[in-house]
């Protein structure tokens, strides 16, 4: 499918994956599937603020998970480093498109700490 953000898609894509593939149901997913379809429909504000709703980095986040080793090539450890390195790579590439939409050349804001 053609979309205007072919590396957040895929990244997003291979995320999905990982979890639908390890068993994750939390409620995460679900919004990461929204951001999927909004990434491939081309709308970057759903697709942000879908990105925007999921939690990372604490305990109880969507990336404080462990996932179960489920292939016969898989170990917890491995299942584990898949995930965070998954988890790491999307959540780049969907900060690049948010640090690019708030450009001030593009109309945005930008904050300064």
């Amino acid at each position: 499918m053609f979309t205007n953000y072919p590396s957040q898609a895929r990244a997003t894509r291979a995320l999905l994956k990982f979890c639908e593939d390890h068993d994750n149901h939390v409620g995460s997913v679900t919004v990461l599937r929204s951001c999927l379809r909004s990434l491939e429909c081309g709308d970057l504000g759903a697709a942000l603020e879908a990105y925007k709703k999921i939690p990372l980095g604490g305990m109880g986040c969507f990336n404080d998970w462990l996932p179960p080793a489920v292939f016969s090539h898989e170990n917890l450890e491995y299942a584990q480093t898949v995930f965070d390195a998954l988890v790491t790579q999307w959540s780049l590439l969907m900060r690049l498109l948010l640090a690019d939409r708030d450009k001030p050349e593009k109309g945005g804001v930008v904050e300064r700490i």
